[in-house]
């Protein structure tokens, strides 16, 4: 997580597609798994 932004409206972010914990049966079908794997078989490292 990034402590700093240059979002006006926020003070920090997040990536999900970058690293998160499974936490609750909603992640069943995450999005942002999906996507890691994609940008990973495109050659993108993060």
């Amino acid at each position: 997580m990034a402590t700093s932004s240059p979002i006006e409206w926020t003070e920090a972010t997040w990536n999900p597609v970058t690293g998160c914990d499974k936490v609750s049966p909603g992640c069943a079908h995450c999005y942002a798994e999906r996507m890691a794997k994609r940008l990973q078989a495109m050659g993108q490292r993060r």
